[in-house]
Formats: C-alpha cells, sequence, structure tokens
C-alpha cells in the first residue's frame, strides 16, 4: 500500500501513538526532573520571556522540566517561551501541556505579511493553510479553524483584534511565487510557521486554541522586506500579551 493510500483511507489517524506522551511524562515524574503537579487550564505561548514584565518573571513560579522558560502567572495563566522555532517545537511542547490538564491554547507569534495594504498590526487567526509537517499527521485536511465555540468566541469579543487568514509552513525558504499567488488567491494575509498545526492539534484532541498573530517582515512583493521596527513589534507583542493576561474566562 502506498503511503498517500494509507493517508486517503485515514485509519491511521484514529490509532494509539505508539509513543505516548504520558509514558514520557511518567518517566520524568520519575526522575523528578518536574517542580509542579499540575497547571491552570489556560497556556500562553510565545516567543520570549522578555514579554513579560520582570516583576511578573520575579514573582510567578519558574516551572522546572518543560523545555523552554515556563512560568505559572496565576490560576488561570501559564506562560510558556522560548521553546524553538515552528511546529514541530510548539506541538511537541503542547502534548506535554496536555498531560497536565492545559485544555486551552493561546499562541502569540510573528507573520510576514502577504499583502502590503493591511495596515492593522494585530490578528485572530480565522482560519490557517497548512504545508506544515505536523499538522499533515493529526489531520488529513489542507485548512484549519479554532472551535468557535464560547471560549473562543469569548476571546474575540473581549480582544477586539481583526481576524485574518494565514498559510503556515515549516519550510520558510521554499516560500515561491507559485505558492505566494496562490494563497494570495485564497484571500491570505499572512505567512508563519505554527498556527495551522495549533489548530490541527486542538481538533484532534477537542481542545480549544486561539492563534494570535503581529505583523513582522513582508514578502508581498515577491521579495523579503525586513521588520521596519523591531522595538515597535516586540511593544506590540507586549501589549497583546498583557491584554490577555487581564482577560479572565469564567466557564
Amino acid at each position: 500500500m502506498e503511503f498517500t493510500e494509507l493517508k486517503r483511507n485515514k485509519e491511521f489517524y484514529k490509532e494509539k501513538s505508539i509513543l505516548d506522551i504520558l509514558d514520557i511524562v511518567a518517566w520524568k515524574k520519575s526522575n523528578k526532573n518536574y517542580n509542579f503537579e499540575t497547571l491552570p487550564k489556560t497556556a500562553i505561548l510565545s516567543l520570549s520571556r522578555f514579554l513579560l514584565s520582570k516583576k511578573q518573571r520575579i514573582f510567578s513560579k519558574k516551572l522546572k522540566g518543560l523545555f523552554g522558560q515556563n512560568y505559572i502567572l496565576d490560576e488561570n495563566y501559564v506562560y510558556c517561551s522560548e521553546f524553538g522555532n515552528g511546529a514541530p517545537a510548539i506541538i511537541g511542547l503542547m502534548e506535554e501541556l496536555r498531560a497536565f490538564g492545559v485544555e486551552n491554547f493561546i499562541f502569540i507569534g510573528l507573520a510576514g505579511l502577504l499583502k502590503d495594504e493591511v495596515e492593522e498590526k494585530v490578528f485572530i487567526i480565522n482560519n490557517a493553510f497548512s504545508t506544515t509537517g505536523s499538522s499533515y499527521l493529526y489531520s488529513d485536511k489542507d485548512s484549519f479553524q479554532p472551535k468557535k465555540e464560547k471560549w473562543f468566541e469569548f476571546f474575540v469579543k473581549e480582544l477586539n483584534y481583526k481576524k485574518s487568514i494565514c498559510w503556515s509552513t515549516d519550510a520558510p525558504f521554499r516560500e515561491t511565487k507559485t505558492l505566494l499567488t496562490y494563497f494570495k488567491g485564497k484571500n491570505v494575509t499572512h505567512v508563519d510557521m505554527e498556527c495551522a498545526s495549533i489548530y490541527a492539534f486542538a481538533e484532534f484532541y477537542k481542545l480549544n486554541a486561539l492563534c494570535i498573530v503581529v505583523s513582522a517582515d513582508s514578502i508581498s512583493n515577491l521579495t523579503w522586506n525586513q521588520p521596519k521596527n523591531k522595538s515597535e513589534i516586540n511593544l506590540v507583542l507586549k501589549k497583546t500579551i498583557e491584554k490577555i493576561i487581564a482577560t479572565k474566562y469564567e466557564a
């Protein structure tokens, strides 16, 4: 049987993985790797610990055992950062967070613009097309949307950012003219590396996810245009994270 046929009949999507995150977590617990037992239900996933204030970094519980720089901010949120780039890194961490009871994931990252006429800086990704390997083994779909139920709609309303469509890829150095033209034809405004896989993961496990991107560089004219103001981008990221932390969801 060819792999394309295996994928078409979808049977392996129903199978239990041989490498189970619960086994990994149990092994790490036996080696006393963790300094926590459970986590808040919502994880904020972003780029850097320095997007938190110095006060937050000092007075929040810093976690051991998880890859990256991770903090329990309060009873609502765990903040995760510096876990690596792209879908494989973030999905590996999300699997481990899921094992500790995390049910909701909010991602804040950077994205490249495909359309320079876009003026807003911050967007909620409402649909994500995928050319990532991680999404491929969680779902056979080509694009992914978040579960648009009470949790998602609450944050959409409270955060009040414009919605957007992205294309996620784990091969940023293969963003070609043909691909750019194709996705622009699908009304895609941004390209990133994580959103589609995050939504595929959340759909697979029936969890909540919300992806937020901040416009950084641009490839809209078939040339790479570097970010215009890194300090401004970092400030936008910080304010976005502050706004999320201040937003408390009550089921």
